[in-house]
């Protein structure tokens, strides 16, 4: 369907109608970004309020970073990398298996931020399968260990809230 106007105020998104993966990815990246943001309203400790002040500005970066210039590099992944080291570091190497998402209601919308980070690699899977672009390789690296950062961090948060995490046993696998 296209838009019957473009006034001022009737498009809430300039690509909304593209036919392009590469919309999917901005509006996943968007949907992280605010699912941060709302985990940076409720109480936190001091750690995961750093990791997530710092990583919210980020998921815009990578948002823009298909359709405009790349503001992902080496040097975000790098600082990633020593949240994700440090946060594994004090959860003694983390959980051995899955645990069922929640415990603590901090920690379960860490887990919805771990899965809306899943989908921004699906997405950008899909724009490198749409043979019309090609992100960078950092990106995908830095979506898919943003993704293991929540998951940590929902961990550490159910640790330092003395929450009990529930492993999940797969009878599939």
């Amino acid at each position: 369907m296209k838009p019957v106007s473009k006034d001022h105020g009737e498009i809430c998104y300039p690509f909304i109608y593209e036919d392009s993966p590469v919309c999917d990815f901005e509006i996943a990246a968007d949907e992280l970004c605010s699912r941060i943001g709302l985990v940076l309203t409720k109480e936190l400790d001091p750690l995961s309020r750093d990791i997530l002040t710092r990583v919210q500005p980020n998921v815009y970066h990578l948002n823009g970073s298909v359709r405009g210039k790349l503001a992902i590099g080496e040097k975000e992944l790098q600082e990633l990398y020593q949240d994700y080291n440090l946060l594994r570091d004090k959860l003694d190497g983390g959980f051995r298996g899955f645990v069922l998402p929640g415990g603590d209601a901090v920690a379960a919308e860490l887990h919805l931020c771990r899965t809306q980070a899943k989908k921004i690699v699906r997405t950008l899977v899909a724009i490198e399968h749409s043979g019309k672009r090609s992100p960078d390789a950092v990106l995908f690296r830095y979506a898919n260990l943003l993704a293991n950062v929540m998951y940590a961090l929902a961990s550490y948060t159910n640790r330092v809230r003395q929450v009990q995490e529930v492993e999940f046993v797969s009878r599939s696998y």
